[in-house]
Order: structure tokens, then C-alpha cells, then sequence
């Protein structure tokens, strides 16, 4: 089953950050999918986004991270995308800082569908060409037509 972007990560739930660091774009983020009906405790949540965050980063490299958590009290997978105004220090598994945060909430007994999700953005995003795309794109609009 193919999974495209622009069918899991919808209009409202992309995003130009205001937030310059890491703990701020954490919540920003979490803000994104609090709203959606599938997120039952959206303080649960964004708890579990910090947990999930003290284990190790979710920074993966070439400016991307991938912040997520898989509690159950979200119902089903809600994706959000955000875009840095100026790199944000992630504590990166390169070392590097990051531009772009696509944070997952998920349930937890859908390991899965969870990994067919991380695999879909994963190599999407590692594609420089789509990263370019998105670095120059200045607002959501042009957000989700990098991503199609």
C-alpha cells in the first residue's frame, strides 16, 4: 500500500514555525495535531513527545526530524509537517540543526502502519530535490505542492 504525503499530512496541519528552538517547535507541533478528533488527551500526548524525545533525538540528519509518539489516546495516525523560519538545534544524530519537523501521533498498537508511515516521510524527505523545494518554499501552499 503506497501512502502519499499530501493524503496523510492535510492543509491545516502544515505549518511555517514561529518557534526557534526545540522544546518551542515541540509544541507548536503538538498544537498542530491536538485538534484533530482522533487525539483524545492532546497533554498526553505532547508528555509522550518529550518522553520519546528524552530517550535519544528524533533529529535523523539532513535537517529533518521526525518527532513522534504512539499513546493510547490517540485513535488514529495524525501527521503534521512544520517548517523552520531559521534551523532549530535538535541535538541531531549529525550534529547538525533542523528545518523541518514532521511530528507522527499514533496509536500504540499499530506498529505497522506506524512504520509504513515513517518509511513513506523518511524517504521522501531524504530526497534533496524535495528538500530544496520545501526550503524555498515561504508558505504552506507552497509546502504542500513541494510534498505532491
Amino acid at each position: 500500500m503506497s501512502i502519499s504525503l499530501e493524503s496523510i499530512i492535510p492543509p491545516e496541519r502544515v505549518k511555517v514555525l514561529e518557534s526557534t528552538d526545540k522544546e518551542g517547535a515541540l509544541r507548536e507541533m503538538a498544537a498542530l495535531v491536538a485538534e484533530a478528533p482522533e487525539v483524545e488527551n492532546p497533554e498526553r500526548l505532547l508528555e509522550a513527545i518529550f518522553e520519546r524525545e528524552q530517550i535519544m533525538s528524533t533529529g535523523i540528519g539532513l535537517g529533518i526530524a521526525i518527532p513522534h509518539a504512539k499513546i493510547p489516546q490517540v485513535k488514529e495516525f495524525v501527521v503534521a509537517l512544520g517548517k523552520a523560519t531559521r534551523p532549530i538545534e535538535f541535538q541531531s544524530l549529525d550534529g547538525k540543526p533542523v528545518d523541518f519537523i514532521v511530528l507522527i501521533a499514533g496509536p500504540d498498537d499499530q506498529q505497522e502502519r506506524y512504520l509504513q508511515l515513517l518509511a513513506r516521510i523518511t524517504l521522501k524527505l531524504k530526497d534533496a530535490a524535495v528538500r530544496r523545494t520545501l526550503a524555498d518554499a515561504a508558505d504552506t501552499d507552497a509546502i504542500l505542492q513541494a510534498l505532491s
